[in-house]
């Protein structure tokens, strides 16, 4: 694998990050990934965005990163993944190397930006025909709009899922739904999108405006609104949106049937729509 350390490219194996970098003992950094379709990437634009975003928000002394978008499609392009259906390319940036201290390191600390690409297997089966998933008590901290490397909470939250046999853990924070471990959550009902708004308690998924405007071209009525634990179960169809799970429909929580089992039209609707969209990368 060939990787991106600080605008070097080079072997994983020869790649060496110090361990008194920030990311390694603060979990002090953001990241994104950004989809590759057949070498093209979705929304790069937004994922340089949103990761400019998260550099304001953590107050690091450098919040633009120009090199983004040249350094995800080399990566891309070196590892030989231009012709493949499906790949990923990652980003991270940490506040740096410095003594490890609660306080900030010196404005003039050079920080870490890391990167590689590799292929992707899409979910196929969970796409076409449905996936479960399990509602989880929201113990994460205040500010989930920020995409930062610090994803223990996520993590454990995702694995108890899948030890239950779901493929992903939904979050619900004072009884209203946020979000899932890595993907936003939308539903159905009544031939209505819902999906709730952006808030501290939750990110702004790249692929959940990319489906919103999708919606809209349709002519799909929606609203972004809270989505109570109610809702959630008594919905027509449940959807996970995201850069890795597209538009995956969800046909069982906490094993509970979702509507009649089976992915609802306005999830078919959008899902023609987005390979329409991939289709013109």
């Amino acid at each position: 694998m060939i990787t991106c350390l600080n605008g070097t490219f080079g072997d994983l194996e020869n790649t060496f990050i110090s361990p008194n970098d920030r990311g390694f003992l603060m979990a002090d950094g953001i990241y994104e990934v950004v989809r590759f379709y057949r070498g093209r990437p979705l929304a790069l634009d937004a994922h340089r965005a949103r990761l400019e975003r998260g550099a304001r928000a953590l107050r690091f002394p450098r919040c633009d990163f120009p090199e983004f978008e040249d350094v995800m499609t080399q990566l891309v392009r070196r590892n030989g993944l231009e012709r493949e259906a499906s790949a990923t390319a990652y980003f991270q940036v940490t506040r740096g190397v410095a003594p490890r201290s609660h306080s900030f390191p010196p404005p003039d600390t050079s920080l870490t930006t890391y990167g590689f690409a590799r292929r992707f297997q899409r979910h196929e089966d969970e796409i076409a025909n449905g996936a479960n998933a399990m509602t989880h008590d929201d113990d994460r901290w205040a500010h989930c709009d920020i995409k930062t490397i610090a994803l223990l909470p996520n993590t454990l939250a995702h694995q108890r899922a899948r030890d239950a046999g779901a493929v992903e853990a939904l979050f619900i924070r004072d009884g209203e739904l946020q979000e899932g471990t890595h993907s936003n959550v939308m539903i159905g009902a009544n031939g209505r999108l819902r999906t709730p708004p952006l808030s501290p308690a939750l990110l702004a998924g790249v692929t959940r405006e990319r489906v919103l405007g999708l919606a809209a071209e349709l002519g799909m009525p929606c609203d972004e609104a809270p989505v109570s634990r109610a809702d959630l179960f008594a919905a027509d169809e449940v959807m996970l949106v995201g850069t890795t799970v597209e538009i995956t429909p969800v046909v069982r929580i906490d094993g509970q049937t979702i509507g009649d089992g089976k992915p609802g039209a306005l999830t078919r609707e959008l899902q023609d729509r987005f390979l329409a969209m991939v289709d013109r990368l």
